[in-house]
């Protein structure tokens, strides 16, 4: 069943104006072609987080990315969204990037990979037409660049 995010965010949006949920005009899902087990997997994320010595995400209108390494010992990570919930994600990026986790799950087997990077960009962005004909094309380039058959989306 899938999780309706964006209508739960639109009804939260109080006291400002509820969000204006934009329909996706060109659906891109693909049918799983393979087992989980032979799956190249790799992290999307809207918590706007970077290694620290890549540029700062701006404060809004941003449609940008950061590639951030798959390797769960580089550590030197910054969250740059300015939701008021993030407290927990910045003392454990884990939270909502679980490298770990899916490195974990690729070591045991149940995921056939891991790809050499992750995605991450900020959420919360009201830029519809750059996140579909900008945004999305090219996270979706970089994943096929970067072998990846599955993007799990932690959306923050």
């Amino acid at each position: 069943m899938p999780f309706d995010y964006l209508s739960m965010m639109a009804r939260r949006a109080a006291p400002n104006p509820p969000r204006e949920l934009k329909p996706v005009s060109k659906p891109a899902w693909q049918p799983v072609s393979k087992p989980l087990s032979e799956m190249r997997a790799a992290l999307l994320t809207s918590a706007a987080i970077r290694e620290a010595s890549q540029p700062k995400f701006p404060s809004a209108g941003d449609a940008s990315y950061r590639q951030v390494s798959s390797d769960p010992k580089v550590t030197d990570l910054k969250i740059d969204h300015r939701s008021h919930i993030g407290t927990d994600a910045r003392r454990d990026p884990e939270i909502v990037f679980p490298r770990t986790a899916l490195m974990s799950l690729a070591e045991r087997g149940l995921v056939g990979g891991v790809t050499p990077f992750h995605l991450l960009f900020v959420g919360g962005i009201r830029l519809y037409r750059e996140l579909e004909e900008d945004l999305a094309p090219a996270l979706a380039g970089e994943l096929s660049q970067a072998g990846a058959d599955l993007a799990v989306f932690i959306p923050y």
